[in-house]
């Protein structure tokens, strides 16, 4: 086969997959997910040189292998990179590292490879899930050239910054050339930037800027990922944004002063900094509601998982699958 043609058979195969994948309200797509309903053995390993792996014995079993020492968005897109060795039929394939570009692959990238790079970005960032989330946030074309709101929709899409910079030049959003060049900013200013006066004792952990557009929808986080979130108050009414203490784990770390400047009777925004004490299962649960008559306005509800990256073994979903058949 040629290179394009390669390149094309790898992007019907994720248009594919997204067709036969459940719909759900995660802003990002279920890779776990779609390599169970496959049936392909997935092991989490710490490997010391690759970052993932297909193998088959024999042309019959196969499974993919990826490294523990991956950060979460890291190890989905690799975990994508093998199932797309597999689904286009590749042989084994042993990767010390994957490419982000997807379809905007250099040509040294070798033929396959650049393949299953292209069918990892196809499924993990789709046209469809990044209007989902562009349209949710008010996230227009000129915005999404800010390295900032760049970085929000690469945490909706569970993919890295760098990733979803070049998801972008494949939308048309940003010219090749301008994804090569923001790819390059650090993420670190884009987090301090969201939780200016907050520690992070882990730096690897990210900063989600919430608001009531991401009321309903189910994210994937790190077990130490900071969440702020903007309210605006009708304080002249008498209502004010809370957090609900629906979960024990759940921290309030601190609030941003609302702008005093305002006029008199305007709605006042802050900035409520939460974390949660440890990796689990979570929900965000914030209510405006008038302190003493509880009468309530409106409320912000998300779904957190928040274990994080996969750790040794098999994937954390089959090991509570197989838990639950043994029960």
């Amino acid at each position: 086969m040629t290179r394009r043609s390669e390149t094309l058979r790898a992007i019907g195969m994720a248009a594919t997959v997204l067709e036969q994948s459940r719909h759900c309200v995660r802003t990002s797509f279920d890779i776990i997910g779609a390599v169970a309903e496959r049936n392909v053995p997935l092991l989490f390993r710490p490997l010391d040189k690759l970052w993932g792996a297909f193998i088959t014995v024999n042309d019959e079993a196969r499974g993919i292998i990826v490294t523990t020492k991956l950060g979460l968005p890291v190890q989905r897109f690799t975990v994508a990179h093998e199932l797309g060795h597999l689904l286009l039929g590749h042989r084994s394939s042993l990767d010390e590292t994957v490419g982000f570009a997807g379809r905007n692959a250099p040509a040294s990238r070798p033929a396959e490879e650049a393949a299953a790079d292209t069918f990892a970005s196809e499924l993990l960032a789709p046209k469809q899930l990044l209007r989902a989330s562009a349209k949710r946030h008010g996230w227009t074309r000129a915005k999404l050239h800010d390295p900032a709101h760049i970085y929000q929709l690469s945490l909706r899409l569970g993919i890295s910054y760098q990733a979803a910079c070049w998801a972008l030049a494949t939308a048309d959003v940003l010219e090749r050339a301008e994804a090569e060049r923001l790819q390059s900013t650090p993420v670190k200013p884009l987090k301090q930037a969201v939780a200016p006066a907050v520690p992070m004792p882990n730096p690897w952990a990210d900063v989600w800027a919430l608001t009531e557009a991401d009321s309903g929808t189910s994210l994937e986080a790190g077990p130490d990922d900071i969440f702020a979130v903007q309210v605006q108050d009708h304080a002249s009414a008498g209502y004010i944004w809370r957090l609900v203490d629906a979960n024990a784990e759940s921290e309030l770390l601190g609030e941003r002063a609302p702008d005093l400047l305002r006029g008199y009777g305007a709605p006042t925004a802050r900035v409520l900094y939460v974390r949660f004490r440890a990796a689990g299962v979570h929900q965000l649960v914030f209510e405006h509601i008038r302190p003493w008559s509880r009468a309530t306005l409106s409320r912000i509800e998300i779904d957190i998982d928040g274990h994080g990256k996969e750790r040794d073994g098999w994937a954390r979903r089959a090991r509570l699958d197989a838990l639950g058949h043994a029960a």
